[in-house]
């Protein structure tokens, strides 16, 4: 007859909960070695470029999941996120003025292409990504440097998830 004794499932439990669990905390693996990142800016907002790039590589770092190199011939990946089609809309005027936008919804487009090192095309995806801007008063100009600022937030974000769901 096998003794119970509460001092061995003290023991004997810890482990069988710890061992049994195989949740992973962070993302998900991705694919290993180096990549290289080039963000080229075909649209009419200048600064977006720059912007979409740091908030990218960010994401990227903070993730750890790649390896960024300056040089694409040391890269076995290349990341190239061509910017296009910027847009600015009206989303609201001020009912005492109907001239002037009280409103603006800003929207920018992103097509991902990730090529191997023979530049093999393995995935080609658009994303897209918006933001608004309100005008504090009808005779100031919108201040757009937050809203493109989360409008670039928003399209890296798009863009890292679009890469780390890529099967490798």
């Amino acid at each position: 007859m096998i003794k119970f004794s509460w001092g061995n499932l003290l023991v004997l439990l810890p482990l069988l909960i710890f061992a049994a669990c195989s949740y992973k905390l962070g993302y998900p693996e991705a694919g290993e070695g180096l990549f290289h990142l080039r963000v080229r800016n075909d649209s009419m907002a200048p600064i977006l470029g720059a912007k979409v790039d740091r908030e990218l590589r960010k994401k990227i770092l903070k993730n750890g999941t790649f390896i960024l190199v300056q040089n694409q011939e040391d890269a076995d990946v290349s990341i190239m996120v061509t910017l296009s089609n910027y847009t600015d809309s009206t989303e609201a005027y001020r009912p005492e003025d109907s001239l002037l936008a009280a409103g603006l919804n800003l929207g920018i487009s992103a097509k991902i292409e990730l090529r191997d090192q023979n530049g093999d095309i393995f995935l080609d995806k658009q994303v897209r990504a918006n933001a608004s801007v309100l005008r504090s008063e009808s005779t100031r100009l919108p201040e757009e440097s937050s809203s493109l600022h989360a409008m670039a937030e928003d399209l890296a974000s798009e863009i890292h998830f679009s890469i780390l769901n890529q099967s490798w």
